[in-house]
């Protein structure tokens, strides 16, 4: 009985010791790993500098969006925009009051519009240019 073999048809016989079979090409080689080990290490530490902002900018979402619901009728911009402030310093989130536009017309709903840019060192003289736009309210 004769099995069918590939390798025995290509090359005649099969390899009798480890040295035959064993390319010198397998796997992954030393220079292979400290590349991907250096790949990983980079994409962790750019994670950790940009995840502090992205996560300012979900919590002042939510505030903008609480602030809005509950800012009431009889509230002028001027008491909106002291509430917001105080809400985003004990979130210690610190914007420039020129970034928060506030607009409400009469005694309807109030929207509030937060639009900056956050700039974040990574290397050297490298940085990383993050822009950021929280709404709030109709």
């Amino acid at each position: 009985m004769q099995v069918y073999n590939p390798f025995v048809r290509k090359f005649g016989s099969l390899p009798q010791n480890t040295a035959e079979r064993l390319s010198p090409e397998a796997g992954i080689g030393l220079i292979g790993v400290i590349f991907w080990i250096l790949m990983l290490v980079l994409a962790i530490a750019f994670v950790v500098k940009v995840m502090p902002s992205y996560y300012d900018y979900w919590s002042l979402q939510n505030i903008v969006k609480q602030q809005a619901q509950e800012a009431g009728p009889e509230e002028s911009a001027g008491q909106i925009l002291y509430n917001l402030n105080g809400r985003l310093g004990v979130a210690m989130i610190h914007i420039p009051q020129k970034d928060i536009v506030i607009e409400k017309a009469g005694s309807g709903p109030v929207l509030i519009t937060v639009t900056y840019d956050k700039i974040v060192p990574l290397a050297g003289n490298m940085s990383l240019l993050l822009h950021f736009q929280a709404k709030g309210g109709h």
